[in-house]
């Protein structure tokens, strides 16, 4: 874990909130638990009051490797099993380092859990790309290997290791990686729902830039 910081530039309230991007959480690391080798990021019901004065009625996780790890090029995979429960939107990407002046992100995925079979990758950067692509599995039930390349020629998605998706576009800066367990606003959590969790097995790197 020394290798990662529970906060980010991506989250404007305090490095830890986004209620302007469809986010109920507020991101702390006592959600971050490491135990019998493997990551749970845990959302749960829990009223906060930022610093800023917003509420949040969730907590919940988000990893970033700034600034101990950037890269502009290289591979990034994720092994993991996503949240079951309806209303959490987990994710894997990556954001600007912080002296870059422009948006620059690529999204491994984004998995929406009101749909088990669906996950969405983008590539925001430069001449942009993005796809949604249907799984063969429950990514709920399992573990999976999401991974990226990102260079210069392009940026290519793999899902257990076979290409799922290509686009010409790619990353115009360096970047930092971040990994979160967002609850999503627009399709929220049943009020029933106390918790949920994503499960991270590893998160590897290699940078070629």
């Amino acid at each position: 874990m020394s290798r990662w910081i529970d906060v980010s530039t991506a989250e404007p309230d305090e490095g830890r909130g986004n209620p302007g991007n469809q986010q109920l959480e507020w991101n702390q690391a006592a959600n971050c638990q490491v135990a019998d080798g493997e990551l749970a990021m845990t959302a749960r019901r829990e009223a906060v009051t930022s610093p800023s004065g917003h509420r949040y009625d969730w907590t919940s996780c988000l990893l970033s490797s700034a600034p101990s790890y950037q890269f502009q090029y290289g591979y990034l995979e994720q092994r993991s099993v996503l949240p079951a429960p309806r209303g959490f939107w987990p994710a894997f990407w990556t954001w600007q380092a912080s002296d870059v002046e422009w948006h620059t992100e690529t999204d491994v995925y984004e998995f929406y859990s009101d749909n088990h079979r669906r996950l969405s990758a983008t590539q925001h950067s430069g001449t942009h790309g993005s796809c949604i692509w249907q799984l063969s599995f429950d990514a709920t039930t399992a573990w999976h290997i999401y991974g990226v390349a990102i260079e210069p020629s392009g940026t290519t998605w793999y899902v257990d290791g076979t290409q799922v998706f290509h686009t010409d576009a790619t990353a115009d800066a360096v970047t930092n990686i971040i990994a979160n367990m967002a609850v999503y606003s627009e399709i929220p959590p049943e009020v029933g729902t106390t918790t949920a969790t994503m499960r991270l097995d590893y998160i590897r790197a290699w940078s070629s830039s």
